[in-house]
């Protein structure tokens, strides 16, 4: 290889390297197909849909950035460890919603949710090191637990208040005598967590339509499916598996 070849070789790499910098720090909605997850289909050794597999990167970051947080505080850390690894994090945030969003079923619930909790993680862990500095004794850490306690209680009220919801959407996935077997989507406004119910059997309800689930919900455990109250006939869903204009 030529001189001018190695140089050339480098340039392209250079270049490469800052398109995929500059799409990190300023993303846009990926078109045609969702992200690629390697990682997690090794990781996961079932099959998801592209939206749990976008839920699931979000859960594990922000439970990545939990632990970094108390490893640091741990470890008696300077504050600008905690806030640069808040900036590091939030720009991975904030690629993963922006590229993912039209493969979520519904968007701005994730998107809300994922940034408030974030905000308030990273107020708590910075709140943390000042009561370190002036507790006096170990009341100021109680008052502090329970003052951080309440701020996640008053988020969790207002988040569902704002998007909460009695319902979910489900995939009619096979029809047993009286009952149906229903594959239901993580659904953070809903709080229902992803897998498959057996609900009563109601008129044309077969596998492959969509399906709209009532949901029962259960203080401080993921809301309950319990039974179907609608069912969208083929024309009027979007596909079997997303029924993403129906949820809005």
């Amino acid at each position: 290889m030529s001189v001018e070849d190695f140089l050339y070789k480098i340039g392209e790499l250079v270049d490469l390297n800052i398109r995929k910098l500059v799409a990190f720090i300023n993303p846009s909605p990926s078109e045609g197909n969702p992200l690629s997850f390697k990682y997690l289909r090794r990781l996961v050794k079932r099959e998801l849909t592209p939206h749990e597999f976008i839920s699931l990167k979000l859960q594990l970051a922000f439970l990545i950035y939990l632990v970094i947080n108390l490893v640091l505080l741990f470890l008696w850390v300077s504050p600008y460890w905690i806030v640069g690894v808040a900036v590091m994090y939030f720009l991975y945030l904030r690629y993963t919603l922006v590229t993912n969003r039209e493969f979520l079923v519904e968007y701005e619930p994730y998107r809300f949710f994922y940034y408030g909790i974030s905000v308030i993680s990273f107020a708590i862990f910075l709140g943390y090191l000042l009561v370190r500095k002036i507790a006096a004794n170990i009341y100021y850490y109680y008052s502090y637990l329970l003052v951080a306690f309440v701020v996640v209680m008053l988020f969790r009220w207002y988040f569902k208040r704002t998007f909460g919801r009695d319902y979910t959407y489900g995939v009619v996935e096979e029809v047993k005598n009286d009952v149906i077997k229903v594959f239901v989507h993580d659904d953070i406004a809903a709080n229902v967590k992803p897998g498959h119910y057996w609900l009563p059997a109601v008129p044309d309800a077969e596998p492959g339509r969509v399906v709209k689930v009532l949901v029962e919900d259960r203080t401080f455990h993921s809301a309950r499916p319990v039974r179907i109250i609608e069912v969208y006939l083929p024309q009027s869903s979007q596909s079997s598996t997303e029924p993403k204009n129906a949820t809005e």
